[in-house]
């Protein structure tokens, strides 16, 4: 069965299909079932990074969290993980324009950190300071009991 083509065609400079395969067009496109815009099919993915540094007293996370606040995040910390919930809300000032690029993006998020020693919750320190998220976890002392 022939599946339908799409008369789909993203506008803007090197973006013409004309020198394309159906083929290589519709790997780009994605499923076919789909909607045939990639902003809406997709939607909103948003993975902030994080580097996680481990010393002999402690554990430092650092997250790259841009336009979002302390008040803005969910923290929870136990003995051996810390779990990282928020959301980065997008700007819906440019509904009504045409998009020639989208490459920052958005959503919500959960990040999971496990640590294998253990963490002393009562000594650890959040601190956000120019969009960057740090956490640091000392870790627990040996002999002490958990939190």
């Amino acid at each position: 069965m022939e599946r339908q083509r799409s008369n789909y065609n993203p506008s803007g400079p090197g973006l013409a299909w004309s020198a394309w395969s159906w083929a290589e067009r519709d790997f780009l496109r994605g499923d076919s079932f789909l909607e045939r815009d990639l902003t809406t099919r997709v939607g909103p993915v948003y993975t902030p990074a994080f580097d996680l540094y481990e010393t002999q007293e402690k554990y430092t996370l650092l997250g790259d969290l841009p336009g979002l606040g302390i008040k803005d995040l969910d923290l929870e910390l136990t003995a051996t993980s810390l779990t990282i919930t928020g959301e980065r809300e997008g700007e819906g000032a440019y509904l009504d324009a045409s998009c020639h690029a989208l490459e920052r993006t958005f959503g919500s998020f959960v990040r999971r950190f496990e640590f294998p020693e253990g963490v002393d919750s009562s000594r650890s320190q959040v601190r956000m300071k120019n969009g960057v998220l740090v956490v640091e976890l000392p870790k627990r002392m040996a002999g002490l009991p958990s939190c």
